[in-house]
């Protein structure tokens, strides 16, 4: 009998074990808009399952594989019986339906190059019903589908509501109401819904959460852009203190937001300077139009270097192969900010090499190898430094690294088909980058590395690369580049791997990840090793399997 107890016991075990996670459901109204769709799109990136709800009720972007995989259900959110419908099976709400200038101000078709959706509110859409009625409706849908447990709720506000509290800012806002501005009927919608939620949070069943970002932005919203300075001026020289808060990219408010309903300990107001520290790294280091701008200027600024494989190694070079490195005996210690790395990243372009990157940014822990080199051959540490474990070199100084490449590794090329010293100009594409790629992010700097290197198929030269080797210096992770210049014999095994020649493509041999388009690359690396690689177990899903995976092996060898 105790035998067979014991053995229900354990199936039981394994049952909980073995039960895939159930993923947070999630409804969003105002999915399609500015902020929505961000939101959106980080939390499905999260793996969770989200429902967003509005008039259109379609992908506002068909072409996203994100954004694609959301429920996107057409209706209004003054239907209560809708509402009802669409929230009584979901762990979390946000609303994020936004109205800039509604049919009382005048100024509704304006919502056309304003809004995020590029909508035009109807005739009798105003602040009060699109924006306090519609959020009043879903707090009625929740409390009607009330939970034993509170779910989070998150209303998105804005930073100026708090202008109540702040001298400067309620002359402003008097101001604007006696000359009839619509920004303080706005903002009064606003105040609305969080006095509400306050009031009836315990009624309703709900953890309320009111996100006040400032003024939001990105590099594609040319109607805003130029009041970006301003605000950040206000906000720098501190003017009404806290009269102005700090602008905040679009995608780190959506970021944020999910990261808010994911912190049990997160409740009421959230400012958005909370909001920028709340963000994860994985979205505040996704690239945006911007920083592949600034990338392909730094690209333009070297050629025609680290793009093209020099001639005689051409694959439409009918001249022997020269010796190739054995896998992972080329090692070379560098990181994506230092310009003479750069010379010799160009040189491994030009001769086809592939070699495995150690990445020493400031901060590094790869650093102490190079300084233990360093003091063995009496000298001072500097920037590149390789290590071919073949020959058994260890060699600084890019000039001399360059030589030695051309030397061992270049058959019929000469030393015009490498890159000459970058000298000062090679400082233009730091400056351009802003120093990224130069140093380990905090979080990183004590954290276990993965057990394996991770592959990167690439060039020197292409712009959307470069993001990714710079995430790849600032998380401190060891990985393999596998030169695959314009002309090289590498490309073919490319096609092979993604069914493209396109460059970059990653293989993650530890959790088995491989992928393309460098901002995906990027938001997956800061994603999976941002706090490391703990006991072995990637962060996220992989991890969550492994960990499961082991404990069923533990409870099937005690049987």
């Amino acid at each position: 009998m105790r035998s067979m107890l014991h053995v229900l016991y354990t199936i039981s075990i394994l049952c909980i074990i073995i039960h895939p996670t159930i993923s947070l459901k999630l409804l969003v109204l105002g999915g399609s808009g500015y902020l929505g769709r961000q939101v959106c799109n980080e939390a499905v990136s999260r793996g969770w399952e989200v429902t967003s709800l509005s008039r259109r009720g379609r992908n506002p972007a068909p072409n996203d594989k994100v954004l694609s995989k959301v429920n996107w259900v057409k209706g209004n959110a003054d239907d209560q019986g809708l509402m009802k419908d669409l929230a009584k099976d979901k762990d979390a709400f946000v609303h994020a339906i936004g109205l800039l200038l509604d049919s009382e101000s005048g100024l509704r078709f304006a919502n056309l190059i304003t809004s995020g959706s590029q909508s035009v509110p109807s005739a009798s859409a105003t602040y009060d019903s699109e924006m306090r009625a519609t959020a009043f409706n879903l707090l009625e849908a929740a409390e009607s589908t009330k939970t034993s447990k509170p779910r989070p709720f998150v209303y998105v506000s804005a930073a100026e509501a708090g202008w109540e509290d702040n001298a400067l800012g309620t002359k402003i806002e008097a101001g604007m109401k006696d000359k009839g501005f619509f920004l303080p009927r706005y903002l009064e919608a606003k105040r609305k819904v969080e006095r509400k939620m306050s009031e009836d949070a315990e009624k309703a069943g709900i953890r309320p959460i009111v996100a006040r970002p400032s003024f939001m932005w990105d590099p594609t919203k040319f109607d805003i852009l130029p009041l970006l300075p301003v605000w950040t001026l206000g906000n720098k020289l501190n003017i009404g203190k806290g009269t102005f808060n700090p602008p905040l990219r679009v995608s780190i408010a959506g970021s944020a937001i999910v990261q808010a309903i994911s912190d049990s300990s997160i409740t009421g107001v959230v400012t958005s300077s909370q909001l920028s520290s709340l963000a994860p790294l994985s979205s505040k280091k996704s690239p945006d139009e911007l920083s592949t701008f600034t990338s392909g200027i730094v690209s333009l600024s070297r050629l025609p270097y680290g793009t093209t494989v020099a001639p005689p190694l051409s694959s439409e070079s009918s001249l022997p192969t020269p010796p190739r490195p054995s896998p992972g005996s080329l090692q070379i210690y560098q990181f994506e900010g230092c310009p003479y790395c750069r010379r010799v990243r160009e040189a491994c372009t030009a001769l086809d090499l592939a070699y495995t990157v150690v990445p020493t940014g400031r901060g590094s822990s790869h650093r102490r190898q190079v300084e233990n080199a360093a003091a063995l051959m009496g000298r001072r540490a500097t920037y590149p430094f390789m290590e071919d474990l073949d020959r058994g070199v260890q060699m600084f100084e890019s000039g001399d690294i360059v030589k030695y490449l051309l030397k061992e590794y270049g058959g019929e090329a000469g030393e015009g088909d490498l890159p000459p010293s970058p000298g000062l100009a090679g400082l233009v594409p730091s400056i351009a980058r802003g120093g990224r790629g130069s140093s380990v992010v905090a979080s990183a700097r004590s954290s276990p590395p993965p057990p394996k290197a991770l592959v990167l198929y690439d060039y020197d030269g292409n712009q959307f690369s470069r993001l990714v080797r710079e995430a790849l210096v600032e998380l401190d992770l060891v990985h393999e580049i596998r030169s695959a210049g314009k002309g090289s014999r590498r490309r073919e095994e490319l096609e092979e791997v993604s069914g493209m020649t396109q460059v970059p493509f990653l293989l993650d041999p530890n959790t088995g990840v491989n992928m393309g388009e460098s901002k995906d690359i990027v938001e997956y690396l800061f994603r999976t090793y941002e706090n490391g690689y703990v006991g072995g177990k990637g962060q996220g899903v992989e991890g969550e399997v492994e960990e499961r995976a082991a404990a069923m092996e533990l409870v099937v060898n005690s049987i």
